[in-house]
């Protein structure tokens, strides 16, 4: 039987295989570590240390604001796009897209795997 561990890293290769369009994912712990890293390169520490970061600051907004529960961020930059969801409020998800990214196919994509690491965690 497969680890937690494999299940999550799973979920995760099948994300980045779904379309070309996702560069990297990775899962994050509320603290800022790294849990799976599919991002490549060396930028997963510091992903998960600003990941969460940001995933406590949309909370933080949400709170205050009274729009509900935190459950998405959508950054884009000029080279490619970061997207970071909540997963059943244990851990976030952060996601790497391409520039000109067909974000209706990543976010179906991405709510998928979103929904399967929140019964795996």
């Amino acid at each position: 039987m497969a680890t937690k561990q494999d299940r999550i890293n799973s979920v995760l290769d099948e994300l980045k295989m779904a379309t070309s369009d996702i560069q990297g994912a990775g899962v994050l712990s509320p603290d800022g570590m790294m849990i799976a890293d599919k991002l490549g390169g060396t930028q997963g520490d510091a992903a998960a240390a600003m990941g969460a970061a940001l995933g406590s600051l949309a909370k933080r907004v949400t709170d205050t604001l009274k729009v509900g529960d935190f459950q998405e961020v959508n950054i884009r930059g000029s080279n490619a796009g970061i997207l970071l969801f909540d997963i059943e409020h244990r851990a976030s998800m952060i996601v790497t897209v391409s520039q000109g990214a067909n974000l209706g196919l990543v976010f179906l994509e991405a709510r998928e795997a979103q929904s399967k690491l929140g019964q795996i965690l």
